[in-house]
């Protein structure tokens, strides 16, 4: 096992030096965004609730653990316009070995073809997918985690397909609720560009490290995790937003906080258990909240709500995340226990 986690290191270690990129200049840009509502309603990123949700092998592979066995999990995401996303997870284990398999797909809907001069030709369609495998092992209070994801683009004839990698890390306490996550995400390669001559795509690179932790005899999990750790400064300056002229007509500009740039690392939440079966989750994004604002107000940007109700066998879970000050995002998840339900037709 140490051996095969070795080579795996060898293999990021050579990706990372191509995925040191963000904000435009990322290809497979979906990759980074949520799937799911259990994602979506925690500020988009935790890497380290260890829960029951087959989805959060999305976020880290290491989070796979023996309570999502045999679940299956659908999620759909209607974007702004025609834009819609799905995705699937499932978990098992195989050969006493636990692995986890998923798919994400987003379609861009139907687009206007123009020429140079802009008259109409005709239309096309634009889309993107990945396809990953995951496999966990756990030794005492640790558990690590590989996920190997195969990723496609299509712009109407034109097609781009590239092979990434996460490998993350669990440390769970042996008496308390407190978990501590990191995780490598996305990196990887472009196989397959566009056109020859089209510029080399750089996969969403992230290095996270998060917590989560419940203190005892409270209803409330808490949760904080910083991203983009390879890249200090993530910051971006917009000149509309943070400019302005002076008495002799001089641009000044405004210069952003060091407070404000750590910020925008830190993504964090809380968590409300009612009963073990009801779960209501509120997120924070900053990164989000700053990037995505207006001239006139950030407004309810970067900030995210949901619910999850684990019944038997389905869990039905919903999350609003607002990406942007003009509005949010509805996601919806529902996980069905295979397992719970094969033993109820065995019952009958």
């Amino acid at each position: 096992m140490v051996k095969f986690y070795g080579c795996i290191l060898l293999v990021l270690y050579a990706c990372i030096g191509k995925a040191q990129s963000l904000g435009g200049h990322n290809g497979f840009a979906f990759l980074s965004q949520p799937s799911n509502a259990t994602i979506a309603s925690s500020g988009g990123i935790n890497i380290s609730n260890a829960d029951f949700d087959v989805n959060r092998q999305f976020s880290n592979p290491a989070l796979l653990n023996k309570e999502m066995d045999k679940h299956l999990s659908v999620s759909y995401i209607p974007f702004f316009g025609q834009i819609h996303a799905f995705s699937s997870a499932y978990a098992d284990q195989f050969r006493g070995k636990r692995f986890g398999v998923g798919i994400h797909y987003m379609n861009y809907g139907t687009m206007e073809e123009t020429d140079a001069s802009g008259n109409v030709t005709g239309t096309f369609q634009a889309s993107d997918y990945a396809v990953s495998l995951s496999h966990a092992h756990t030794e005492g209070a640790y558990t690590l985690g590989v996920t190997v994801k195969f990723s496609g683009s299509a712009i109407a004839n034109y097609s781009s397909y590239g092979v990434a990698m996460d490998l993350g890390g669990v440390w769970k306490h042996p008496k308390k609720d407190w978990t501590i996550g990191l995780v490598i995400k996305n990196a990887g390669l472009t196989l397959k560009k566009y056109t020859p001559e089209a510029s080399q795509q750089v996969m969403p690179f992230d290095v996270q490290i998060g917590t989560t932790f419940k203190p005892e005899f409270m209803p409330f999990r808490f949760f904080i995790t910083a991203h983009h750790l390879h890249q200090p400064d993530i910051a971006y300056n917009d000149p509309i937003l943070n400019t302005s002229l002076d008495a002799n007509g001089n641009v000044v500009t405004k210069k952003i906080s060091f407070a404000d740039k750590v910020a925008r690392h830190i993504t964090l939440g809380t968590e409300l258990v009612l009963a073990k079966a009801f779960y209501i989750r509120l997120g924070y994004n900053h990164l989000v909240h700053q990037e995505m604002r207006l001239f006139d107000g950030a407004f309810n940007a970067g900030f995210s709500f949901g619910f999850q109700l684990k019944l038997k066998p389905l869990h039905i879970g919903y999350a609003r995340f607002y990406q942007q000050a003009a509005g949010g995002v509805s996601y919806i998840t529902l996980t069905a226990n295979l397992g719970g339900l094969i033993k109820r037709k065995e019952v009958k």
